[in-house]
């Protein structure tokens, strides 16, 4: 008899975890992304901090490599959430006159009030 209840007892404490993992299993399985390591699509790529994130990159890279040029737009990109937040930006940029496109890679953690620029590459 103290068997069975020992044994009722595991199985009432077993059952619910394996319901909530099986939920959450489920639910991962519906939803089809993680935000955690995952790369998501940006869905404005007009939005403020957006745009903020374009213009530091551009302003960065005059900085570094001593050039003049001015931001434009940002027209694409994702996000990676880590120790902090990944930004791969598709944006525009004037240079003499001319509009060019540019991939750049920006890592910002604002809560160390850090933000730099990883990459920034012209797209020929």
């Amino acid at each position: 008899m103290a068997y069975s209840h020992h044994v009722s007892k595991y199985v009432m404490i077993i059952l619910p975890l394996l319901s909530g993992v099986l939920l959450v299993g489920i639910s991962f399985a519906e939803n089809g992304q993680k935000t955690v390591g995952n790369w998501l699509e940006i869905a404005s790529p007009d939005d403020p901090v957006v745009i903020e994130v374009g213009k530091f990159a551009v302003e960065e890279h005059n900085k570094e490599a001593n050039d003049t040029l001015k931001f434009v737009d940002v027209t694409k990109g994702d996000t990676q959430i880590v120790g902090g937040m990944n930004w791969r930006l598709a944006i525009e940029i004037e240079n003499n006159s001319s509009i060019k496109n540019c991939q750049v890679f920006v890592y910002d953690q604002p809560w160390e009030n850090v933000r730099k620029l990883v990459s920034f590459k012209i797209i020929e």
